[in-house]
């Protein structure tokens, strides 16, 4: 859900006239506070489409009908949904980058919001119904129009979407059956009700005309209708109570009022719909209503939300005839009340009263609506603050002295409403001159200073605490006060403390607060505090002036009054510092958990409440979840509900585009979910090594199995530092970490550091923030390692491994489909996915002893008759094995488990011989180094090294190609053999038959194959020098020489990895000696260039 914030923002900052201009082509005539221009939506010669700048919203006058904010003309321009027209906007005009993380929803929220939405759409729906039967021809609406013409601008009505509910409600039933409208939701709602006698449905709006009520951003979330009987007792009637309306909240034209109401600094409370219709039609946008006459806190409440807070409140009354042996009539009584209420509520209050001549012989009604015509009747009336107001109407000569305390005991509870004590002096003053002196005044004011006291003593309590009583302090307007000596109150805050939890930890615990202070554009924010900061008073002002406009006024002494009320009223919870499976037995994802096969979703502030307690989850939570630094990953690390795909069909999917790698990634998968069981069992859980070159599908089935724990992983790069490494490794338990761009050449303290991995060790570092001893980091994940090079670098990391290769390098066009459909998946994300799995933990756990000594002698069995099998590999392969064999009954997986037997044999066999070939390779290699430095072998006779961007060769039908140009050994293998059997010899060293070493040498990932046209190798004489032919010109004279050449298809190898991985140099180069010879550059090293 999108935090309310941002819409405000687009709201109060984006110029709906300016994103207009840039879809209406050309430019906008300006009539007034209307810009004009032909309608966006349908064609039209003469414009008739109107952004009004005053209000900042737009409408077509023209056959659409149709009108909203900025927002709603984004939605339709571009056909987006709400959320994403909100993103497009607060990019492109704000240059706020709103993350996926900030419109995600739980279930439950998305249930509500996609209600609440149906109910908007439906009011929308029955609002364009009702306005058409407005201007249709029947005598109702005709009667209905010639009304509503004769009080209101016709442009603002119909700008406002002002229709007509006709006589016969069957219509209204009708029409919504026919746009296939929920009938139970529009009963929800209040516009249909069934007949308690028949039972049949009726509809409640009938011969009315019908207003809609819009809320702050121009959503119709019901209506208020006017009767056009006369003798109806029911002149209006509003909508029911709904998930979209409430009576106690809901502001009648606040989505006009408000842009106004902040550039002035004011607006004017009125008491019905039609007033407020009467002045924004004429002009006076500023004005609202609260429909029924009495205003609610929550309402009072609402304007500080929508920041009015420091706008004046002026409130323009009916001016009624009072009842017979009454002063006032009701509109005056309402002012008293509404005014009182919004005083205490912190408003600045006053009001215009509309002159009415009681003493006529028939007096008469006088309201807004048929006053004010126009701005200049609105400046005729005098304006007068509310409280000298109040005291003009209630204080007369005939009035007993205990009346008369009365009403100056109630004006000095106003009084004191008002915070500043310098401005409370000039009330007394003013007061005085109308009545008393100031002294009576201050006695008045002082006693209402204890009865307010008193009154938050017996009120102000939390959780039935009597903070006034127990703490010495109160609490209210978002403040802190103390009493002084005399009584009077000492503000110690501009800001109060809601407790919400303690975090418990051994290095910094801390405590969360949402923070309110109604001086701030938003009033409410959470926040973390520690130890440090709650303990002293310079330290909290410190802090909090840091955050906002928060001050601290008190000193130490106060402090701890505050800090004993806030410990006596916070709950407890423990952060949770590593996501996935927790000792305390359920599995955590930043935006929830899942405990006994139930989900529990975190609150807004993180927490997520379990039958093993209460754990913070902060990546998520209000404080943190807008952080573009902290949380980052974790964030990541959550459970979704973007898609609905299933575990089979998904399954299917990921195994039709990876094929058999996939079935062993899914079993990999699988086993992490559960590694804490496997590991119990004293079994290691093995990496994961998906090797193979750009673009042959590695990388993408290590993104496709991470998507099952979050979307958009971002793999740490092995050149990370170990540091970094190792917190990548330990911050989830029982999931997957990917590491990405394994090369030989790592530093060996990082291939220790990978082999530890395996064996469940971390990293050993130094606790400076604790006691300053060794910890060791934990390692309960599983790791996904990949690369372009074959992890040989160290053969006991090799035997560590579970080795799948990729060497496919084209692709079909229906692979690539697949591909392209797998990849919107798994953008989704597959998270729901290891949930539903997690479910099926005490099965697993149940099964996996049993499953594992099955697949073990399974195992050993189909490899029977292979010779010295190294048992590491062997078991690292039947973890897969065993983990299918433990899920299997709980779960539907695409393949069966003979399948995977063979699959698994399979890679034991190739990762068992290619164990035996990384030191039988490495030992090759250092016998050919050793011919060439003893001119055994020559360069141009018996090999050369020659730069390419491209090669063809026999191992693929297609040629390779490399980004840039790469060094390629050529070596003739039928002289590179021999020597190597006939070297090998000599140096005492084991050699390998001719086909065995041939064998391993092409299965090494340096090896492209033998070339598929003859290169050109110089032949050299038994001398050791090479033979030339002589050259004659046409007389038979000797002119000069050329080299005899011999063609072969050589073996090539990318010498660049040759020379890293084996550390042998093959190349040579010719210059001067030692002392004079200059630096050679890069380029020199390679001599041959084509």
């Amino acid at each position: 859900m999108i935090d309310q914030k941002y819409i405000d923002m687009i709201l109060d900052r984006v110029d709906c006239a300016e994103v207009v201009s840039e879809y209406v082509g050309g430019e906008m005539t300006k009539r007034g506070h209307r810009l004009w221009a032909c309608c966006p939506f349908h064609h039209e010669d003469t414009p008739s489409f109107a952004v009004d700048t005053a209000k900042n919203l737009w409408y077509c006058y023209g056959s659409c009908h149709e009108g909203g904010n900025v927002i709603s003309f984004v939605m339709k321009a571009e056909n987006l949904p709400f959320p994403f027209a909100v993103k497009k906007l607060l990019k492109e005009r704000l240059n706020i980058e709103l993350k996926d993380i900030e419109l995600n929803q739980t279930p439950e929220e998305e249930e509500r919001h996609r209600k609440k939405e149906t109910m908007r759409i439906y009011n929308e729906i029955l609002a364009k119904w009702f306005y058409t039967q407005m201007w249709s021809d029947s005598k109702d609406a005709k009667a209905a129009r010639k009304y509503m013409l004769s009080r209101w601008d016709e442009n603002y009505c119909k700008e406002q979407s002002i229709g007509f509910a006709p006589e016969d409600g069957r219509k209204v039933i009708a029409y919504a059956e026919h746009k296939d409208l929920n009938m139970d939701i529009l009963q929800e709602m209040g516009i249909f009700k069934r007949s308690e006698r028949t039972g049949g449905l009726y509809c409640v709006y009938r011969n009315r005309v019908m207003i809609p009520i819009r809320d702050r951003y121009s959503n119709i979330e019901g209506f208020t209708a006017r009767t056009m009987e006369a003798d109806n007792d029911r002149k209006y009637i509003n909508s029911s109570e709904s998930d979209i309306y409430h009576k106690s909240t809901s502001i009648f034209g606040i989505d006009q009022a408000i842009k106004l109401a902040r550039q002035q600094e004011k607006v004017y409370l009125v008491e019905g719909g039609p007033d407020v219709i009467k002045l924004q039609s004429a002009g006076i946008l500023n004005t609202i209503a609260s429909l029924g006459g009495s205003w609610t806190k929550d309402q009072f409440m609402k304007l500080k939300e929508l920041r009015m807070q420091n706008i004046t409140l002026c409130f323009i009354p009916d001016s009624d005839v009072p009842k017979f042996g009454e002063k006032l009539g009701a509109g005056f009584k309402n002012v008293i009340k509404n005014g009182s209420l919004a005083m205490e509520c912190g408003f600045t209050v006053s009001v215009r009263e509309i002159p009415n001549d009681l003493d006529v012989e028939r007096p008469t009604k006088k309201d807004p609506d048929e006053f004010i015509n126009t701005p200049a009747d609105l400046a005729g009336l005098t304006e007068k603050e509310f409280l000298l107001w109040y005291i003009e109407k209630c204080l007369d000569k005939d009035e007993t002295t205990e009346q008369r305390q009365k009403i100056v005991n109630t004006i000095s509870d106003l009084v004191v409403c008002i915070k500043d004590s310098d401005l409370q002096e000039v009330y007394i003053s003013k007061l005085a001159k109308l009545n008393g002196n100031k002294q009576l005044w201050r006695n008045a004011i002082n006693a209402a200073k204890h009865r307010k006291q008193e009154k938050l003593s017996s009120k102000n309590k939390n959780g039935g605490i009597d903070m006034l009583r127990l703490f010495g302090f109160s609490e209210y307007h978002n403040c802190y006060y103390g009493l002084t000596k005399d009584g009077d109150e000492s503000q110690w805050s501009n800001f109060t403390l809601k407790p919400l939890f303690h975090i418990k930890d051994d290095l910094r615990p801390v405590r969360l607060f949402e923070i309110n202070n109604t001086e701030v554009d938003d009033p409410a924010e959470i926040i973390e505090l520690d130890m440090e900061v709650l303990t002293s008073s310079k330290a909290l002002r410190k802090k909090l002036l840091g955050i906002g406009n928060y001050i601290w006024m008190a000193s130490d002494q106060e402090l701890i009054k505050l800090q004993t009320y806030l410990a006596k009223v916070t709950e407890t919870a423990v952060e949770i510092k590593q996501l996935g499976w927790q000792k305390e037995g359920f599995y955590a994802f930043s935006n929830g958990a899942l405990e006994d096969a139930e989900w529990h979703d975190i609150d807004e502030m993180g927490i997520v409440r379990l039958k093993a307690g209460k754990f913070y989850l902060p990546a998520l939570s209000r404080l943190y979840k807008s952080s573009k630094e902290l949380y980052v990953n974790e964030r990541k690390f959550q459970r979704t509900s973007f898609s609905n795909i299933s575990m089979n069909e998904y399954f299917n999917k990921i195994c039709r585009v990876f094929g058999d790698n996939a079935k062993i990634g899914l079993c990999f998968y699988l086993s992490s979910l559960f590694a804490d069981i496997i590991r119990l069992r004293g079994i290691k859980i093995p990496i994961l090594n998906l090797f193979g070159p750009p673009g042959s599908g590695k990388t993408e089935l290590a993104q496709t199995l991470m998507s099952f724990f979050q979307r958009d992983y971002e793999a740490p790069n092995i050149e990370s530092s170990i540091p970094s490494l190792a917190d990548a490794v330990a911050s989830v338990s029982n999931a997957l970490v990917h590491l990405d761009e394994y090369k030989n050449g790592i530093d060996i303290k990082k291939l220790q550091f990978l082999k530890d991995i395996w064996g469940g060790v971390g990293r050993m570092r130094m606790n400076m923030d604790k006691d300053k001893k060794r910890e060791q980091a934990r390692v309960d994940s599983a790791v996904i390692l990949t690369g372009q090079e074959m992890p040989t670098a160290d053969p006991a990391l090799f035997t560590r491994l579970i080795y799948l290769t990729y060497d496919k390098h084209s692709f079909t066009e229906q692979e690539r489909m697949e591909f392209a459909d797998l990849q919107h998946w798994r953008m989704l994300g597959a998270s729901h996915i290891t949930v539903e799995i997690l479910k099926h933990r005490d099965k697993f756990e149940a099964s996996f002893g049993n499953a594992w000594k099955k697949a073990e002698a399974d195992m050993k069995y189909a490899l029977r008759e292979q010779p010295s099998i190294v048992d590491r590999i062997l078991r690292n392969w039947t973890v897969i094995l065993a983990t299918y064999l433990a899920i299997d009954d709980a779960i539907e997986l695409p393949f069966g488990y003979e399948e995977l037997l063979e699959l698994c044999k399979r890679g034991v066999m190739r990762q068992n011989e290619m164990s035996s070939s990384v030191d039988e390779v490495a030992g090759f290699w250092n016998i050919i180094n050793s011919a060439i430095q003893k001119g055994l072998l020559m360069k141009k006779k018996d090999y050369i090294i020659k730069y390419k961007d491209e090669l063809r060769t026999n191992k693929q039908k297609d040629k390779f190609t490399f980004e840039k140009s790469i060094p390629i050994l050529m070596i003739r293998k039928d002289i590179m053999l021999a020597t190597y059997r006939e070297q090998g010899k000599k140096m005492d060293e084991q050699v390998l038959p001719q086909e065995s070493m041939l064998h391993y040498l092409k299965i090494t990932p340096e090896y492209y194959g033998n070339t598929t046209y003859p290169e050109r190798f110089i032949k050299f004489n038994n001398n050791g020098l090479p033979e030339r032919e002589e050259q004659f010109d046409e007389n038979g004279r000797t002119i000069g020489f050329k080299a005899v050449y011999t063609q072969d298809r050589p073996m090539c190898f990318n010498y660049e990895i040759v020379s890293s991985k084996y550390g042998i140099m093959l190349d040579t180069y010719s210059g001067c000696d030692e002392q004079t010879k200059p630096e050679p550059k890069q380029t020199e090293l390679f001599q041959d260039k084509d």
